[in-house]
């Protein structure tokens, strides 16, 4: 083994050791994961149209259900016969495309210690979790790593080939042919660059044309490869449009939409607050149709989401999309407890590095007007040690990473979409970011036959610890973020913003109250004992058939109370959280295994609040019982209560019936 790194590093691949890493590293989870089960949208959509069209053949092009979803997510599953373990199979071959992809576009950017750096940022990332499936993930990762790369190529490594330019065609094409996402950014890049080219060329009139270096010829071949690849998807927007009506690449943006506003949702997954899609509802109600993917259905989404940002406030829209702003940045609640990895560390570790590389960047600059030799501080350095290509790429990753969290805040929030979707741009700005703030640090060792391990090199020792405060800056902006994060967020419905709802059951009367570690002060009133004290609301058979014939599709629970504290000088906030569940006769207490929309935060001021939980799954009451609310408070706390009422959301009527077939 030591001979053979010893020949890696004198032939200059002794670096390859980390894309390989990264790469067994995906393999070794793509087969532990081999055998889950086929997930919902494959099972549903992918694979049934992939065997529709291995069927038909290329007549199917001709067919509505051809453009349900973008060509590649089943073109790609019919080229290996529909089968989950071909199709598998061939992620893996993805996968080390995408590391590769991903290790040269980064060490483009910033030498090997970029490559080394997306390497392990890569390990941390949620993407791999898509690869062992049968999503349009895996190959639409595949084309964005490669359209990164040879962006990379054409920026930061100064080519001029046409070979890079054919890379960036190929790959995005790839991408717009299995997730459109770039299918408004990619053409207003290309007029942006042949403006910028057409600019120049008037200031330049008269003067000899440089078509060999400079930024416009990078700027050309950018543009060059963007026409290229936006040729074939351009021929399936024109084929759709005359065939089906539909001028786009595939059908989807609609439910996209239409969630991704929907107020009672929050523009987010319905099951993050324990929901039930009602697209289908809205479908059926106005064109009979409940397929959402269909190209009526696509239409009547896209309406139903225009009525709803229309009818949203000023005030509204800002709360809306400030807080799904947070969640695509960050991730929801909801996803970092569904999965064990460190994505919302990871994203503001990201946005700590890019503040103080830019904060830096920025002083360095400022450093280098006044002074342009023998520049010795460690900011003016930082600027000084990497091309003005690489600082271009740089911010062409930035630009791209704003423009698509820009254009998917209308659009449904998972953390699906929240991490392919994203992550990829991300990946090498921060690779670039740590090479250029760790930049005085040279790591110098060898593997010999006695080990003398690895010894620092310090060029200059301030500069090595402006390196090492700036590190410690960021690790500490990225603690502090989080964890103040965590303890300020909640996940609950919002009691102003529920939509249209009706009333299937109001509970008034204080005779049907029965508590726990609380005294009656008064017909409506209790104080607590001790803590957590049990505030339960009883329903008897009868409001268990009322329910049951009603059957609603998504129900909530409502019950306003005040909080209020009358203990001289104690803290106005002295409730933490009320858990709600629902508790049968005969003592059990049954909550979905999903609780986090049930842990509600509660405020002591003394004035009314609706805690609204849903009433679905194990909170719908199937026989007598109680609604059952856990408050966390101090003892001595007065709880007043008004009343409970068992509502269903009738938002996807309300919809309907505002907008036209």
């Amino acid at each position: 083994m030591s001979n053979l790194i010893q020949r890696w590093r004198s032939a200059g691949h002794i670096h390859l050791i980390w894309p390989l890493l990264a790469c067994v590293a995906g393999w070794r989870f793509i087969i532990l994961h081999f055998n889950d089960p086929v997930q919902w949208d494959p099972q549903y959509v992918y694979l049934p149209v992939a065997r529709a069209f291995l069927q038909q053949g290329w007549s199917f092009l001709l067919a509505p259900p051809s453009c349900c979803v973008a060509s590649l997510g089943y073109l790609w599953p019919a080229l290996w016969g529909a089968d989950p373990t071909w199709i598998r199979g061939a992620n893996m071959a993805l996968w080390a495309c995408c590391v590769w992809f991903l290790w040269r576009a980064s060490w483009l950017a910033g030498s090997w210690r970029a490559g080394m750096v997306a390497m392990l940022l890569l390990s941390y990332s949620d993407l791999i979790r898509y690869f062992p499936s049968e999503l349009t993930e895996p190959i639409y990762l595949f084309g964005v790593f490669g359209l990164i790369h040879a962006l990379a190529r054409l920026t930061a490594g100064r080519e001029r080939t046409f070979g890079a330019v054919a890379q960036g065609a190929v790959m995005l094409t790839i991408t717009l042919l299995s997730r459109p996402i770039l299918q408004l950014i990619a053409p207003t890049a290309l007029l942006a660059c042949l403006a910028a080219l057409a600019l120049q060329a008037m200031r330049n009139k008269g003067r000899p044309e440089d078509t060999h270096g400079g930024w416009p010829a990078t700027v050309s071949h950018i543009a060059f490869s963007l026409g290229l690849g936006l040729l074939l998807p351009l021929a399936l927007v024109v084929k759709n449009g005359l065939v089906f009506g539909l001028w786009g690449l595939g059908t989807g943006s609609g439910v996209g939409f239409y969630l991704g506003t929907h107020p009672l949702f929050q523009g987010t997954e319905p099951a993050f607050l324990g929901f039930n899609y009602d697209a289908n509802r809205l479908i059926t109600i106005v064109a009979g149709n409940p397929d959402t993917l269909s190209l009526a259905g696509d239409r009547v989404q896209r309406a139903a989401g225009l009525w709803q940002l229309q009818t949203m406030s000023a005030g509204d829209a800002v709360a809306f999309f400030s807080r799904k702003l947070w969640w695509w940045l960050a991730h929801h609640p909801a996803e970092l407890q569904r999965t064990d990895s460190p994505i919302r560390q990871l994203r503001l570790f990201a946005f700590s590095t890019i503040a103080v590389t830019a904060m830096l960047a920025w002083r360095g600059w400022r450093g280098l007007r006044g002074r342009t030799t023998n520049v010795r501080s460690y900011t003016a350095a930082m600027v000084n040690g990497s091309a003005p290509e690489q600082w271009a790429l740089a911010a062409l990753l930035l630009g791209m990473f704003v423009l698509l969290v820009g254009q998917l805040l209308p659009i449904l929030y998972n953390g699906r979409y929240g991490v392919a979707l994203l992550d990829p741009w991300l990946l090498p700005l921060i690779a670039f970011c740590i090479a250029r703030i760790t930049a005085p640090i040279q790591l110098h060792g060898g593997v010999q036959k006695n080990w003398r391990g690895i010894t620092i090199t310090v060029p200059q020792g301030r500069m090595i610890l402006a390196a090492i405060v700036s590190l410690a800056a960021i690790a500490a902006i990225t603690s502090v973020t989080y964890n103040l994060a965590r303890r300020s967020e909640h996940v609950f419905i919002d009691p102003q913003h529920m939509g249209q709802v009706a009333t299937h059951l109001s509970i008034t009367d204080s005779a049907r109250i029965d508590t726990a570690g609380m005294v009656r002060l008064g017909e409506r009133e209790w104080s607590t004992t001790e803590s957590p004290a049990v505030f339960m609301v009883r329903l008897d058979q009868t409001d268990v058939e009322r329910i049951g014939r009603a059957d609603p599709f998504n129900a909530l629970w409502d019950t306003e109370i005040a909080l209020r504290s009358t203990t001289a000088g104690q803290k106005q906030k002295t409730c933490r959280k009320a858990y709600v569940a629902y508790q049968t006769a005969t003592g059990a207490i049954l909550q979905p295994a999903y609780s986090l929309p049930l842990a509600l935060p509660l405020s002591v001021d003394g004035k009314f609040h609706h805690l609204v939980t849903h009433a679905n799954a194990e909170l719908r009451p199937g026989e007598a019982g109680n609604l059952r609310i856990e408050l966390a408070c101090q003892a001595g706390t007065v709880v007043e209560w008004r009343q409970t009422r068992f509502l269903e959301s009738r938002h996807a009527w309300d919809a309907a019936a505002h907008i036209k077939p």
